[in-house]
């Protein structure tokens, strides 16, 4: 039980990713508070994970739009007040966006998926700052992507700000070093989620033959 004692907050931890990093969490015997935007889904897995959880952990979760500062901020006070502390933070949340030619998808499409993959790390890292400083450390994990090392024709809006993610980061881990909080990215490659299976239904048409291949 590596984790055993520790209290982590998951971002986009009702299925996919989030789902196996929040078990992977439990199963350690950490206690964590799981977010997502679908309330009915995000229940769901939380008493999925309750049932894995060992005497005195707690598996919470809230519903939680990432983009939104006020969501975010009662979401950390509630992390907070139920857990009594939070030790890691993991910024999972994240869409592809609009897929297609850049100059023909909808704007509106295109700057949703900015706010949610840019702000939805940048929202929840500054709710929780303060509390990692007063205990003089703390762990920050920032899910980045294949945006953040690679030009992805027609998916522009998750290449831009998954490379936005990835220099917040490193500039977030340069300002917290002294207080002794790490901030690291990890980008986990292709993986059989909802959002490889917007690829394939999209087809090589919107995404581009060599993207498309990639996820198959």
């Amino acid at each position: 039980m590596k984790l055993f004692g520790l209290n982590a907050l998951i971002t986009g931890g009702s299925q996919g990713l989030g789902r196996a990093i929040a078990e992977a969490f439990v199963r350690e015997g950490a206690s964590v508070m799981l977010c997502a935007r679908d309330a009915n889904l995000l229940d769901g897995t939380r008493a999925e994970l309750a049932a894995l959880a060992a005497p005195g952990q707690k598996v919470l979760a809230r519903a939680c739009d990432v983009s939104c500062e006020q969501q975010v901020n009662a979401l950390a006070a509630a992390a907070l007040a139920e857990l009594g502390a939070v030790n890691v933070l993991v910024a999972n949340a994240g869409v592809y966006g609009p897929l297609g030619p850049t100059e023909s998808v909808p704007l509106d499409e295109w700057k949703r998926a900015l706010e949610i993959n840019l702000y939805g790390v940048l929202l929840p890292c500054r709710a929780l700052i303060p509390h990692f400083k007063a205990a003089g450390r703390g762990k920050i994990i920032i899910i980045s992507g294949g945006g953040a090392t690679n030009p992805l024709p027609n998916i522009s809006s998750y290449a831009a700000s998954k490379a936005a993610v990835v220099r917040l980061m490193e500039t977030l881990s340069e300002e917290l070093k002294p207080h002794r909080i790490d901030v690291n990215a990890v980008a986990p490659g292709a993986l059989k989620t909802r959002m490889m299976q917007e690829v394939l239904d999209a087809g090589p048409e919107k995404v581009g033959a060599e993207f498309f291949a990639k996820n198959l």
